[in-house]
């Protein structure tokens, strides 16, 4: 793939993710980009994994984009990290393969979690 093509695809799953987020339906995205709707699947699922990826390597909070609903509540923050996103990064393969973000709604599981990563800084 040349860096056109590349440059071409990171600014097709920026346009969808933003659409969406920014309250277009689903359908009305899919018939504008000439998309299926696979397509606008995994270019929302890439942009959310790939905003998470970029929030973890900076060590910043996640931010919810679990789902349209949650993308739409966080739309500020998410488009955010998203602009500072590159299109040529957007086209590239994720660095980490998997990024899970874990609700901590238990007063034990905080504390097992500070304990951890207490242990883990050498703190």
């Amino acid at each position: 793939m040349t860096e056109a093509e590349r440059r071409a695809l990171g600014q097709t799953r920026r346009l969808v993710f933003q659409n969406i987020a920014n309250g277009v339906p689903p359908e009305q995205v899919r018939e504008a980009m000439k998309l299926s709707d696979l397509e606008i699947d995994q270019a929302l699922t890439f942009v959310r994994r790939k905003i998470a990826e970029h929030l973890v390597l900076r060590r910043q909070p996640p931010i919810d984009a679990s789902d349209v609903k949650a993308m739409r509540f966080n739309r500020k923050p998410l488009l955010g990290v998203l602009a500072r996103i590159g299109d040529l990064d957007l086209s590239s393969e994720l660095l980490l393969a998997r990024v899970t973000v874990q609700a901590l709604d238990h007063p034990d599981m905080v504390d097992g979690m500070k304990h951890r990563m207490n242990q883990a800084y050498g703190r």
